[in-house]
């Protein structure tokens, strides 16, 4: 685990660094019967490639089996609602362990042998919509514009209408088809 860690912390792009040490830490949790998945600002991270950085690990998942890995297994420190690894910097936070969106949305990236999980698209477009129409968060919108525009074509679109129709962003989302 110390050269794992070495060539983490050697990672100089912070969007790779935090895909690689997720997909160590997903095979560390698979041997523990799951699997966290990436979510929030991480997944934007990820799915931008880098253009909408996010500091922190955003994850759902078993919080007392990523608490041990964390803690035990990559000397990470609990400092408020965060686990923190100045030396990696790595900040990751677990904000629950159920993903609000459908499991068999989420996308699986391959990281040389190893591979980690990512919340599906159309949920993260969800995510950033609600942020975005609820709370006016500015950054939100254009990430949902961004997921929307650069993904598109490969959207499941009767998913997307029925989750907003469900959670009061048909008008949101009609806003994003005009604009595509």
């Amino acid at each position: 685990m110390i050269l794992e860690l070495e060539k983490i912390a050697s990672i100089k792009n912070l969007v790779d660094r935090k895909k690689y040490f997720m997909s160590v830490l997903t095979r560390e949790s698979e041997k523990m019967g799951t699997h966290p998945v990436v979510v929030g600002g991480t997944a934007v991270d990820i799915y931008s490639n880098g253009l909408f950085q996010s500091r922190d690990i955003d994850l759902v998942g078993d919080r007392t089996v990523l608490k041990e890995i964390l803690e035990k297994k990559f000397g990470f420190n609990r400092t408020g609602r965060h686990w923190v690894n100045e030396r990696l910097g790595i900040f990751v936070e677990v904000p629950t362990d159920y993903l609000a969106g459908d499991k068999n949305k989420v996308t699986v990236i391959k990281i040389g042998g190893l591979k980690l999980y990512v919340v599906g698209i159309e949920d993260l477009i969800i995510d950033r919509l609600n942020g975005c129409m609820y709370w006016n968060y500015d950054r939100d919108c254009k990430q949902a514009e961004y997921l929307f525009r650069y993904y598109y074509k490969r959207l499941d679109l009767n998913y997307l209408n029925n989750v907003a129709n469900k959670e009061g962003l048909a008008d949101k989302l009609k806003e994003l088809l005009r604009k595509v």
